[in-house]
């Protein structure tokens, strides 16, 4: 039982410590540095207030952003200003410009990425019509006899003529296909 009270007593001791620690610590985060100048000119910086008998004003700290003000009325001879829109406009972006930004590279990514897929399938398509009218060329170019299949389901043998007309059929596939 002696151990767990130790413990127990040390636990809230560093939660007090941290919890003081942090107090100071946010109190000197918030101190403010006043300016003094004294009658002879001479400017003092200090925590404290200044004295009575000396100008006084307070030090803020400031970081430089650019102004996201409004730009002013384009003069007449700057149309080509007021024509560029939003590229003739200073400053950084607001968080809604950003991500209508970021949204809009989002859609056009995804739509390059849909055309360049079409592009690849039209083109996929184009190259198997071409085999497949290649191969029927060059059935017809072997020679030998060919035969077709009738309506009734019966099988018959190409004339010379019949297979000279598939040949150039097969011919004119091939120089519209593989173009």
């Amino acid at each position: 039982m002696v151990p767990l009270k130790r413990l127990t007593r040390s636990i809230v001791m560093i939660r007090i410590a941290v919890f003081v620690f942090a107090s100071l610590s946010l109190a000197s985060a918030n101190a403010q540095v006043h300016k003094c100048i004294d009658a002879s000119g001479k400017i003092i910086y200090s925590q404290d207030p200044c004295p009575a008998n000396t100008k006084s004003g307070t030090v803020t700290r400031r970081v430089d952003r650019p102004s996201a003000a409004p730009a002013a009325a384009p003069a007449a001879g700057s149309a080509d200003k007021a024509a560029k829109g939003d590229a003739a406009r200073t400053g950084p972006k607001t968080t809604a410009e950003q991500e209508q930004d970021f949204r809009k590279r989002q859609q056009d990514q995804a739509k390059a990425a849909k055309e360049s897929g079409e592009q690849t399938a039209e083109a996929q398509r184009k190259e198997e019509n071409c085999r497949a009218a290649r191969q029927r060329l060059a059935q017809y170019e072997i020679g030998g006899r060919l035969t077709r299949v009738n309506p009734q389901g019966e099988r018959y043998y190409l004339e010379d003529a019949q297979i000279e007309q598939e040949k150039a059929r097969a011919r004119s596939d091939v120089a519209q296909a593989c173009n």
